[in-house]
């Protein structure tokens, strides 16, 4: 299982519109074209601190490597669209791709013996 972590930084009014673009443009075309499936949606901090921006974080699963890369390969203009949107509201953007430590990828395992 491949766990990606998306850590957007922004306004803290800007919150809504990021989860309504997420439901109305991105999640609906998921199930048709992409092995990824939301998870979980969380803010920090968990309350609006005034002129101090939020964090959204989305997490989101894949079932292997296979599928992240699936994932990555038929992300069409509308994804490249929504999220060049998100990143006109947001101070900062970062993706953290992660899998279970107990069990790292085999592709992982061969280019480290390699060097």
């Amino acid at each position: 299982m491949i766990h990606i972590l998306d850590e957007i930084v922004l306004d803290a009014s800007q919150v809504p519109t990021v989860l309504q673009w997420l439901d109305e443009r991105y999640l609906p075309g998921l199930p048709a074209r992409r092995t990824l499936s939301l998870l979980q949606r969380w803010v920090s901090p968990p309350v609006a601190v005034p002129d101090a921006p939020i964090t959204l974080w989305l997490l989101w699963q894949v079932t292997d490597t296979y599928g992240y890369y699936g994932m990555r390969g038929t992300a069409g203009p509308e994804v490249a669209a929504f999220w060049a949107d998100v990143d006109a509201l947001c101070q900062h953007r970062r993706r953290h791709v992660m899998a279970d430590a107990a069990s790292p990828l085999p592709q992982a395992l061969e280019k480290a013996d390699a060097q």
